[in-house]
């Protein structure tokens, strides 16, 4: 028993001993192989990351091309820590696809374990810019004009690589918003005109204070004959005009009027030297007609010339002294004629005799009446208390009833310049005085003056104290109103951000202009000008796309019928015509659908997919229509784009028929449907010319339905956007126009992140680029 139990015991530890050394194996084993499988996937991360380091977030090389071949020669790298090593290589094909192999290996108790994986990498050419960054925004190319912001608010990133210029309610907001700007900030309020102020003190006239308020009870000023008037300097206005605000003009308003003065007077005499004869005289009285008097002889006193003047003016009307001829006989106008602007008398007949050429001669004191004897002497701004600038005196003569006359406009800054605290001061104010231009003296009255100033009102500008935009890079200096220019630009300036920094235009890669290779894709657009569409009775002619075989590279631009997506006249490609373009990798119909352009004149519904290339123009002209599209694509035209109508990013459904998305702007899916306008041409976009009942936004502005779009406008030439164009969405052009058009102003919205970029946007001739983008494959192993 004792041996057979010896026996068994023996057989029990032999078998143990055999079960944990056959576990050992098999554990070093599986580690070997988990560890073999690691350094594999170092291996090939390290790979990856070589082709990673030579470019950089923009595309740019930064180290060796990512296309050299000998970038991924056979490489080793040694871990003795556990005993392994790695080994890694990749050859790159003729598509710029690096095929990448990575060996992880391990020894282990004399056993050797590897592990084998690969991955295939792209090298993808792309166009500078092209990352959601540089599309996601409001962009000018051009470093003229400035890009002016005319009363609209942008709740959207704003770059431009000259100046900016931020007019009347004109605005930047956004809690995320990022600004670039190269040049300058110029941001101006909107034009007010204060209420017409009156003064509070007065110097100069007889009860100078007389002119604080229009009553008739007024300041006077007895002005000599042929004399200048003293100065009537009235001051106190009690302006407020805030501190930053830009003064955009003076006017001044004077309630005045003369006294009635001066009759008529002329004198007679003879030239000549007559010896004897006689000469007689005409006149018209007032209200009478032309008549002849009696004859006067050469020698006649001034009682015989009255005599002779009673036949024409009547008795009493006139008397005259002085004489007698040829010394000057003096004849003034009274009775019925005083005070009254007569026609004075001339000579009627001669027959004086003697000397050499005798005849009477006439001298016109004057003529008699209220209206030229006073005229303005001074108008004059007073400015710390000393008349400034131009003297805005007329050469008018005053009427004998009060009359309110007003100098200047709210354009006119009286040929000086002013600043709030100058009209602010309490010595600003009017110098006014008045000048007597006939014989008599006259008196003049003033009874009240008034000045109103237009200028420069606060206004909210890039941000708001509130809520400041993220950050402004600004290459120089920053304007407020009147305030001097700043560098850096601070709140003072109304630039409210969380970050404000001056950034020279070479070093703020926010100013480029993101690229788009026209050229490329006029040959590999589907559809496109070489690539027509591959499903059967597609419903649209090839001559919409251009496919002229003559043109070797690049858009030829010459297409003659506009791509119309409404039926909008004669010059339509398919007025009232439905079709269907698809162009399939396995024509006609299988395979991946590379790209489509289809449109429902019933349902106004357009399908896209792709890049599409039309050599020719590219409109939605029918005012008013409500277009859904679906679908992600980019529509490059060689000439220009126009929209009239109103493009919606998708709807409700597949097939939503003129579902206006006026009522949420802001509010579309990028993901699924985002079409991409790019042209090589001048762009317009408006609200067309049809109308509609009355003003009730937003189907309706002013008697005409906007025209809007819910996608991306690109072009390298110019973009007109006016009217009440509603838009949503990126506008990147080399120059864009916003013109305020008598308050009628586009309104521009928020849009939603524009998310991966379409194959126009990215993608350019991989013989020409600078530009790259790895794309990483499935590993497999």
């Amino acid at each position: 028993m004792a041996l057979g139990m010896m026996i068994v015991l023996g057989i029990l530890v032999a078998s143990t001993i055999s079960y944990v050394t056959s576990n050992s194996d098999s554990a070093n084993t599986s580690n070997g192989r988990t560890n073999a499988f690691t350094l594999a996937e170092a291996g090939m991360n390290d790979a990856i990351s070589k082709l990673s380091a030579q470019i950089d977030s923009n595309g740019d090389i930064v180290g060796t091309d990512p296309k050299t071949p000998t970038l991924l020669s056979s490489t080793t790298i040694p871990y003795p820590s556990v005993s392994g090593s790695v080994t890694y290589s990749g050859t790159i094909d003729a598509n710029y696809v690096w095929k990448i192999t990575s060996t992880g290996t391990i020894t282990h108790g004399g056993q050797v374990q590897k592990h084998t994986i690969t991955r295939n990498v792209t090298v993808y050419p792309t166009n500078n810019g092209s990352n959601a960054n540089s599309w996601s925004r409001f962009y000018q190319n051009s470093a003229t004009p400035c890009l002016t912001i005319d009363t609209e608010t942008f709740v959207t990133n704003v770059a431009t690589r000259g100046n900016l210029c931020i007019n009347n309610t004109g605005a930047i907001t956004g809690a995320t918003t990022k600004v670039d700007v190269g040049g300058t900030v110029v941001i101006t309020g909107p034009p007010v005109t204060s209420p017409a102020h009156s003064p509070s003190a007065g110097v100069g006239w007889t009860a100078p204070t007389n002119v604080y308020s229009s009553d008739g009870v007024s300041a006077t000023n007895i002005v000599a004959a042929a004399s200048t008037g003293a100065n009537q300097d009235t001051t106190g206005f009690g302006f407020a005009i805030p501190s930053a605000s830009k003064i955009l003009g003076i006017s001044a308003s004077v309630r005045r009027m003369a006294s009635a003065c001066c009759n008529a007077v002329q004198t007679i005499t003879t030239s000549g030297t007559p010896t004897g004869g006689t000469f007689k005289l005409q006149g018209t009285p007032p209200g009478g007609s032309n008549t002849v008097s009696a004859s006067i002889a050469f020698n006649a006193s001034a009682v015989t010339i009255q005599a002779a003047l009673v036949t024409i003016y009547g008795s009493g009307n006139v008397t005259c002294g002085g004489g007698a001829l040829p010394t000057g006989v003096v004849c003034t106008f009274q009775g019925s004629d005083a005070l009254r602007a007569v026609n004075t008398m001339s000579q009627y007949s001669n027959s004086l005799t003697g000397g050499s050429s005798p005849k009477s001669v006439y001298a016109v004191n004057t003529t008699g009446g209220s209206l030229a004897a006073l005229q303005d002497n001074t108008v004059q701004l007073l400015k710390a208390g000393s008349p400034v600038g131009s003297n805005k005196a007329s050469g008018s003569g005053w009427g004998t009833s009060l009359s309110t006359v007003t100098y200047g406009t709210a354009a006119d800054l009286w040929g000086t310049t002013w600043t709030p605290a100058d009209v602010n001061a309490s010595n600003f104010g009017l110098r006014f005085a008045a000048k007597n231009v006939v014989t008599g003296s006259s008196t003049a009255s003033l009874d009240y003056v008034s000045i109103t100033v237009s200028y420069t009102d606060d206004t909210n500008g890039i941000g708001t104290p509130g809520t400041p935009i993220a950050s402004a890079n600004i290459g120089g200096s920053c304007t407020y109103n009147a305030q001097a220019a700043h560098t850096p630009c601070t709140s003072t300036d109304h630039v409210y951000a969380g970050n404000i920094a001056t950034v020279a235009p070479a070093s703020n890669p926010a100013l480029d202009m993101p690229t788009v290779d026209f050229n490329y894709w006029w040959k590999n657009a589907m559809p496109g000008p070489k690539h027509f569409c591959t499903n059967p009775n597609p419903g649209i002619s090839t001559t919409f796309f251009d496919n002229n075989a003559s043109t070797t590279s690049g858009p030829d631009k010459s297409l003659t019928i506009n791509g119309e997506m409404a039926p909008a006249g004669p010059t339509a490609q398919m007025p009232n015509t439905d079709y269907t373009c698809q162009v399939w990798s396995i024509p006609p119909t299988s395979g991946q659908l590379l790209g489509e352009l289809s449109w429902n004149h019933t349902t106004h519904v357009l399908k896209i997919a792709g890049t599409i290339f039309i050599d020719g123009n590219f409109r939605f002209d029918e005012d008013g229509e409500v277009v859904n599209y679906f679908g992600r694509a980019s529509i490059m035209s060689s000439k220009d784009d126009e929209i009239d109508a109103l493009v919606c990013a998708g709807g409700t459904g597949t097939t939503d028929s003129n579902a206006s998305c006026l009522s949420n702007m802001a509010s579309w899916n990028t993901s699924q449907n985002m079409m991409v306008l790019m042209s090589q041409e001048d762009n317009e976009y408006d609200q067309g010319g049809t109308t509609c009942s009355g003003n009730t936004p937003p189907t309706c502005y002013n008697g005409h339905p906007p025209g809007g779009f819910q996608g991306i406008m690109y072009s390298t030439a110019d973009c007109l956007i006016h009217q009440n164009f509603q838009d949503s969405g990126p506008v990147i052009c080399n120059t864009i126009t916003l013109p305020n058009e008598g308050g009628i102003n586009p309104t521009f919205y928020p849009f939603p992140s524009t998310g991966d970029l379409t194959d126009g946007q990215k993608y350019s001739d991989p013989s020409t680029s600078t530009h790259w983008l790895l794309k990483l494959g499935t590993e497999s192993g």
